[in-house]
């Protein structure tokens, strides 16, 4: 479909901008941080602190093939995300309300998760249209440039955001709480309305081939043959479970190199800033080596940096003992490992997506992006399994099944095809 260059610009922006706005957003209500903490001042029950993080991933990924069912059939998707962006601004500004004037304990900690629930299913919901109307706008040859670079303006204003957060939940925060957090969460959903917005002026053509709604059942039978019959289908979805189990692992490697082999505790800043860095450098690096060689190329580099990762900590969990090394080496040596990490992390953000959205043929994309993302929905919930691996059966098996997942993954991503459209050439 021919674009004008003017409006095929204009829509990269305004997704750009979006994605950077987002980003400061989700720093300032950020779930393992910003929002467990608050939980932590209402409640001290471990289920209700652990529930927020996966009622946030879940409610993303799960309802997507759900929505697919009757999207598919709309010729513009913008709409869904515009009703939607209405409902989000309206749950997390009464959110913001609830914090400053209710007082009561327990019936802020209901509305909270009443709110943030809502909100977060609706972000589920947003899903879907934003994939689809970024597949119809974005060309391909620069999808992997637009998230490039949604990641790493993005970055690059969450660290702004962070500053932002450590002065007001600091011990000498100007605002006592709950104030502090309100403040918080009031600027983030002013970002967020400015996110929403530009990305609800995107000008979306019209589908000119939809399919009819169906039920979820249906659905998921015509996901089930489009995996049987598409082999680049099946090995992206064999791509992306691996990645996601194989990340498993990572928040366990500062810990094993703290508790068995008596690693430096203020070392985790020092991962951080690497990972960080690494990151939003790997970003620009990306999104360009997208844009000449392809998201199934470059999802394979992201995937071998992981199988590098998973090696080093490999190597430094048998050499360790062997050596007797001191802890002091031992936390040094993570530094690469975080550095591959970023580059893994950044490579996935970049062409994840991307590739999903190159594979997807323009009639069945409802189809496979909601039959996709529903089922790593399921996967990342599999993967909260990992702490058990490590307990009944050790670290280094949940270090054997990365390694494994990650070398599968890079299979995969090897075994694809490249697409004609994708700019491979």
């Amino acid at each position: 479909m021919d674009r004008e260059p003017s409006a095929a610009d204009r829509n990269f922006k305004l997704g750009v901008l979006n994605g950077l706005l987002f980003a400061v957003a989700e720093t300032l209500m950020d779930p393992t941080l910003v929002l467990v903490a608050f939980v932590t001042h209402l409640s001290g029950s471990a289920l209700l602190l652990g529930l927020v993080v996966p009622l946030r991933d879940g409610s993303w990924f799960l309802p997507q093939l759900w929505v697919s069912s009757y999207l598919q059939s709309w010729p513009r998707k913008l709409k869904l995300y515009r009703y939607m962006a209405a409902l989000r601004f309206a749950v997390w500004s009464g959110l913001v309300l609830a914090v400053f004037f209710v007082k009561d304990p327990r019936w802020l900690l209901l509305m909270f998760f009443v709110f943030f629930g809502v909100g977060a299913v609706a972000s589920g919901i947003s899903g879907l249209p934003f994939l689809e109307v970024v597949g119809k706008t974005i060309p391909p040859k620069k999808l992997g440039l637009f998230f490039a670079w949604r990641q790493a303006l993005g970055g690059l204003a969450g660290i702004v955001g962070s500053l932002v957060v450590g002065w007001m939940l600091a011990a000498g925060s100007p605002l006592a709480f709950p104030y502090n957090y309100g403040v918080l969460l009031g600027l983030g959903v002013i970002l967020v309305a400015g996110g929403l917005a530009a990305f609800g002026n995107v000008s979306e053509p019209e589908d000119t081939d939809t399919r009819p709604a169906t039920s979820v059942l249906s659905q998921i039978r015509r996901g089930a043959q489009a995996f049987r019959s598409d082999g680049n289908f099946r090995h992206f979805i064999s791509l992306r479970s691996s990645l996601m189990i194989a990340g498993a692992a990572t928040p366990f490697f500062a810990v094993y190199v703290q508790q068995r082999l008596g690693g430096a505790p203020g070392m985790v800043g020092v991962y951080l800033a690497v990972y960080t860095v690494s990151s939003l450098l790997s970003n620009v690096i990306y999104g360009r080596f997208s844009a000449q060689w392809g998201n199934r190329r470059t999802m394979a580099v992201a995937a071998s940096a992981g199988l590098a990762m998973t090696c080093f900590v490999l190597v430094l969990a048998i050499a360790a003992p062997l050596l007797n090394l001191s802890g002091a080496v031992a936390s040094w040596w993570l530094i690469p490992v975080f550095a591959l990490s970023g580059l893994r992390e950044s490579g996935v953000g970049v062409a994840g997506q991307s590739l999903l959205l190159d594979i997807s043929p323009a009639a069945e994309r409802s189809l496979y992006l909601g039959f996709t993302n529903s089922l790593l929905g399921i996967v990342l919930f599999a993967t909260t399994l990992s702490g058990v691996v490590v307990q009944s059966f050790g670290f280094m098996a949940l270090l054997t099944l990365t390694l494994l997942a990650h070398a599968f993954a890079v299979t995969a991503a090897l075994r694809m095809r490249d697409v004609p459209h994708a700019g491979q050439r």
